[in-house]
């Protein structure tokens, strides 16, 4: 896509990221029944756990709403370089960006909705997505460790298949993470020269110099972005962000706990937050979209093996209060974001009309007055305006 198409219907999202969630809706409630109907639990059985349970786990699922927004917001405004951003329309990007992220196989695609948005106040591209990918980074530290605790608690009753999986699906994560986190932070990617050379064979040489060009801007603005994190100044923005992320997942522990202890089994907060994110490591699996299915047995198989109790209505309880509710919930603004963002331009594309400069050399090593082109991309054009100062400083020592 080159710097002036659009999608056609106006949608922030690609109609293929739509059906994943349209299929993620089905899906995941298909599940639910079927798991309701081989398990035998009946509607009296919901029943009797009460609906004020029911509501009361099903509200406390919704306050983690609140949370994220609060925390993308000190997220937001702690790595973007304008201390003076828009903020306009944040809590319904958020919300909106979870919804895609609880219907679609990967749970990082809501990163894409939110980079979307950022880029649409003037975020450099690189940065905006970086923004996005911190938030998923923190949520993955906090509880990939949460996780680890809950496998060495499983791995103590003695339920050492369960634990040994939860504790390896939740280092792997962990490690695959960090290692997406610093090879950016400590080196600047280097796009390799010989995907220019395919593209321009797939697609013309046009149009693959600009796209190439603006692989090259995008990451090294989203090394930029990421060196800047692990300075001292961001040190308080990332320490109110994992304060804000605790708080969530104990907020999701909060709703278990209501329910395991309306259906007999009297454990603590803590201990059910545990069970929560221990079984949240495994449904970050890419096996069903939402962890449909994979969530319900492996809270079964936790509560059976560390706890000795069984109880099916109180898991499909516990899931109906803290996903379906919640797909309900997101899904409704999620409908509002798309019908207030489909046909409206960003406000980059109201104030700064985009300026192409074209190459007139073969040889040229400049775009602009200060902007310098890798060696080999002749015949194309480039917005100017996609450089920060800085960026523009590295990408002529990067060239």
């Amino acid at each position: 896509m080159n710097a002036t198409e659009k999608p056609t219907d106006g949608s922030p999202l690609p109609k293929s990221v739509l059906k994943w969630a349209a299929a993620g809706l089905v899906l995941s409630s298909a599940v639910v029944i079927a798991i309701t109907i081989f398990s035998g639990v009946t509607l009296s059985d919901l029943a009797k756990l009460g609906y004020l349970t029911f509501g009361l786990a099903a509200a406390v699922s919704a306050c983690r709403l609140l949370v994220q927004i609060a925390r993308f917001r000190v997220v937001t405004t702690g790595l973007s370089s304008d201390t003076k951003m828009d903020l306009t329309g944040l809590p319904i990007t958020r919300v909106a960006s979870e919804f895609v992220s609880e219907s679609t196989p990967a749970t990082s695609m809501g990163v894409f909705l939110r980079t979307s948005w950022l880029a649409g106040k003037g975020v450099d591209g690189g940065r905006a997505l970086w923004i996005g990918y911190f938030e998923v980074l923190i949520e993955i530290y906090v509880g990939g460790g949460l996780a680890l605790i809950a496998a060495a608690y499983a791995l103590s009753r003695g339920s050492v298949a369960l634990g040994s999986s939860i504790a390896v699906i939740a280092t792997v994560l962990i490690v695959g993470y960090t290692l997406v986190f610093v090879i950016p932070a400590v080196k600047i990617i280097k796009v390799p020269h010989r995907v220019f050379g395919i593209m321009s064979r797939l697609i013309g040489g046009p149009r693959a110099t600009a796209l190439y060009l603006r692989a090259v801007v995008g990451s090294l603005n989203f090394s930029l972005a990421a060196r800047a994190i692990v300075s001292r100044r961001t040190l308080p923005m990332v320490v109110k962000a994992v304060l804000l992320t605790l708080l969530e997942d104990f907020l999701e522990g909060a709703a278990l706990w209501l329910v395991l202890n309306a259906a007999g089994l009297k454990i603590d907060l803590v201990s059910a937050t545990l069970a929560a994110y221990g079984v949240a490591a495994v449904a970050q699996l890419p096996i069903t979209i939402g962890g449909a299915g994979v969530t319900e047995l492996t809270m079964q198989a936790y509560l059976v093996s560390v706890y000795g109790f069984s109880s099916w209505a109180a898991v499909v309880l516990w899931r109906i209060a803290t996903y379906q509710v919640m797909l309900a919930v997101t899904g409704i603004v999620f409908m509002v974001y798309l019908r207030k963002n489909a046909h409206r331009p960003s406000k980059v594309e109201e104030k700064v009309p985009l300026e192409v400069v074209p190459v007139v050399s073969p040889n040229a090593r400049s775009l602009g007055n200060s902007q310098a082109l890798p060696s080999g991309l002749d015949g194309a054009e480039a917005p100017a305006s996609s450089l920060s100062d800085d960026s523009r400083n590295r990408l002529s020592r990067q060239t």
